[in-house]
């Protein structure tokens, strides 16, 4: 029986993203405004600027707490293939938790490393913590997964609600100051200080964040288990639920969310609706995932035939640098910091420093173009991304891959 081609919904999930990593991180932590600024929590707006008014309204329905979730789902469904894998070559349970705790180990303590060294807003810490935890809930019943989801995704966004309420109703608005601004940081020993100094009260918060995202990497592990992204046509009605729910956040809470940052409703509204919007809108993460596996469905089809019949396979063009860099994300990832480094802060090239909305997530897409080119490159030379070839090899051993169970 001949493989199946490789699925490429998940690659070219990952590569996008990435762009909208970029695109958040530049105004929400690289470039973040003062509290108190006209669209601080987008990038900032300048008054009467209609490009900016523009720019941020896209930013919070498109850009703000979508391509995390999805990323975040994306985490969940790997886990499962792993999982999957594990059975196929033989690993009880108790060997496959081994092999699985190993493994997001070693990624939270790469998280850890790029968090107090580089950059704080690291995410690799979270997701290594929650693959752990989804490691000990191996052997849990899919429905088990799917209730416990549910339950910490609305515990998290009711909790969120009151305090949002809360934070309009007493007019105590304000953004939390984790690290000096950028324009303050004109040495490196300074930005390395003052981002150390910023890890730490994320590192401490690490549990709440477990919880609220670790909700969506237990869907995705149940989206594995059930096979949502391998058979499209039998989850479809489940897939367009997803869509929907993801336009509806967009509509009802990302859109409210740009026209407070621009003045059209409430300005005191902004700072309560991006709250709101950082845990409502992590149901965007498996609508954005659902969409792109239906459009996507014709193009795997037509490469299943494809390959049953000539034993190989292409994707179309379109899709070649999101793919390849879908397959580097963890690479990918982090070569966003140490760009970002170089080109924002003024001991490298300043870039972006007093611009707006407009002008970050212009640095934020010219960061990821360059991550899509190398990684591009990379892929046309058969180059795996470096950072999950020393991540495989830790977590594997010398082979970077998971071998046939083996009692010794």
């Amino acid at each position: 029986m001949k493989p199946a081609p490789r699925l490429i919904v998940p690659d070219l999930a990952r590569g996008l993203a990435l762009l909208g990593i970029a695109t958040a991180n530049v105004s929400q932590a690289w470039l973040l405004d003062n509290g108190t600024d006209p669209g601080a929590t987008l990038g900032g707006i300048h008054p009467g600027s209609s490009i900016d008014s523009v720019v941020a309204v896209l930013a919070a329905m498109f850009v703000h707490v979508r391509g995390l979730p999805m990323f975040t789902t994306l985490l969940g469904f790997g886990f499962g293939l792993i999982a999957a894998s594990l059975h196929r070559k033989g690993y009880p349970p108790a060997a496959a938790r081994k092999v699985l705790i190993r493994r997001y180990g070693f990624l939270a303590l790469f998280g850890f490393a790029h968090m107090f060294l580089l950059f704080y807003g690291d995410i690799m810490s979270v997701y290594g913590a929650i693959g752990i935890v989804a490691a000990l809930m191996l052997t849990a019943p899919t429905k088990a997964l799917r209730i416990t989801a549910y339950c910490a995704l609305g515990l998290t966004i009711v909790v969120t609600a009151v305090s949002s309420i809360a934070m309009y109703m007493t007019d105590s608005a304000y953004l939390p100051e984790l690290r000096a601004p950028a324009g303050d940081l004109d040495t490196l020993g300074a930005y390395l200080a003052s981002n150390a100094q910023a890890a730490v009260p994320v590192a401490v918060s690490l549990p709440v964040a477990v919880i609220s995202i670790g909700a969506l990497v237990l869907l995705g592990i149940v989206w594995a288990r059930e096979g949502y992204l391998t058979d499209v046509d039998t989850h479809r009605r489940v897939l367009l639920t997803w869509v929907g729910i993801a336009a509806a956040v967009v509509v009802t809470v990302g859109l409210p969310l740009g026209l407070a940052a621009v003045g059209v409703i409430d300005p005191a509204l902004e700072l309560p609706l991006s709250m709101i919007n950082s845990t409502v809108g992590l149901l965007t993460g498996p609508g954005i995932l659902a969409g792109l596996a239906l459009a996507v469905n014709p193009i795997q089809k037509r490469m299943h035939a494809e390959f049953a019949a000539h034993g190989t396979t292409t994707a179309p063009a379109w899709m070649y640098p999101f793919v390849a860099l879908g397959k580097r994300s963890m690479s990918g990832y982090l070569a966003q910091s140490f760009l970002f480094v170089a080109l924002v802060m003024p001991f490298g090239l300043g870039l972006g420093l007093d611009a707006t909305v407009t002008g970050k997530t212009a640095v934020g897409v010219l960061v990821w173009l360059i991550t899509l080119v190398l990684a591009s490159a990379m892929e046309a030379r058969s180059i795996p991304g470096p950072f999950e070839q020393a991540h495989r090899r830790l977590a594997y051993g010398r082979t970077k891959r998971l071998e046939p169970y083996s009692p010794a």
